[in-house]
């Protein structure tokens, strides 16, 4: 039986997990289990959770993102306790081309709106069927649901993926996010964390999900998920990682969303909504100018191991898919036949 280890317990290492061979012996390790207190430094407790595509991907990103797409369905419409549901996606544009909107055609229920149908000031939009998560609620359960398939997980920390050596695994995934730039073998430098302040509220009839982008940063979102909150965003800021809230940006993320659907956020007054919290995440991405995000196979300390990190727009858009093109490099690595010399890294378990 092959036995393979996971460092990094947030969606894309659960994700990986998910995709490898049912006969592995599957360990997760984390400073951060699911199921923890919530944490902003648990960045998958934190995310907007939706499948959104991202509009600059290669053929190889769009591949792993529909991928993904087509396993939270399915996890949707067979585990409705997930904390995964089915829901209608508006996305405006205020800049961009409609042409290289990838995803036209390829998700269900894609159309393009009429001008008719646009705010002011916006280029283009669409509607489509997307997917949103409720972090809290779907994690643990992930957690469970892999538990029964026999994966284990396992609170650690380590300085390096040399620390790692006495598990005996025969294949090492290094899923660990912003943790890659403080391995001491790995020093990831291309990681670019973004700030996104955010809120959660209650508002009884709300179910949509909504999204505006536009030049300089604009953002503005209001998801509604499925434990009955509204995750409403957002002012993203890159190279930041300040976990405080400002009062400011919190009014500004209102305004927008009151500008943005008037019918249904008829006052731009904070006072005037349940606010549950301010909802502030710093996330790890690796730009496309700097390579996008990593898949990459090194042997390492002689292990063997597969980098999974950096992807851009959260992992949740990413995850399973990406565990897909892992799973792929495991088998590569699992039927490789040994070089001259070479032994096994002894277990020390």
């Amino acid at each position: 039986m092959s036995k393979i280890t996971i460092l990094g317990a947030g969606i894309t290492g659960m994700g990986i997990a998910s995709q490898l061979p049912k006969n592995a012996e599957i360990t997760i390790l984390g400073d951060f289990l699911p199921g923890d207190a919530l944490d902003q430094r648990y960045v998958s407790q934190w995310a907007g959770a939706i499948w959104l595509g991202v509009h600059d991907s290669t053929p190889w990103e769009q591949e792993m993102q529909l991928n993904s797409f087509a396993e939270l369905w399915r996890i949707a419409e067979r585990y409705p306790e997930s904390g995964i549901r089915q829901i209608e996606m508006t996305e405006i544009m205020d800049n961009g081309d409609p042409a290289k909107v990838w995803y036209q055609g390829k998700v269900p229920g894609f159309r393009f709106l009429p001008s008719s149908e646009l705010p002011k000031g916006a280029k283009f939009g669409m509607v489509f069927q997307t997917l949103v998560i409720t972090p809290p609620t779907f994690l643990p359960w992930f957690r469970q649901h892999l538990e029964k398939q026999g994966v284990k997980f396992q609170r650690t920390y380590v300085k390096s993926l040399r620390d790692l050596r006495g598990m005996g695994h025969d294949v090492l995934i290094n899923a660990t996010g912003f943790g890659a730039m403080k391995l001491l073998d790995v020093e990831e430098t291309r990681i670019t964390p973004v700030r996104q302040q955010n809120i959660r509220l209650r508002k009884d009839g709300y179910n949509r999900c909504y999204i505006r982008r536009g030049p300089d940063g604009y953002y503005s979102t209001a998801f509604a998920r499925g434990d009955g909150t509204i995750y409403m965003g957002g002012i993203k800021t890159l190279g930041d990682t300040d976990f405080a809230s400002y009062e400011d940006q919190r009014k500004e993320i209102l305004k927008r969303q009151h500008n943005n659907q008037p019918d249904v956020f008829p006052s731009s007054n904070p006072a005037d909504y349940d606010i549950i919290t301010d909802h502030v995440g710093v996330f790890p991405i690796i730009e496309r100018q700097n390579g996008g995000v990593r898949v990459e196979k090194q042997v390492l300390h002689g292990q063997k191991v597969i980098h999974a990190y950096g992807q851009e727009a959260g992992g949740y858009t990413f995850s399973f898919g990406l565990g897909q093109q892992v799973a792929k490099y495991v088998q590569e690595y699992l039927t490789e036949v040994p070089k001259p010399g070479e032994t096994p890294i002894p277990s020390k378990l």
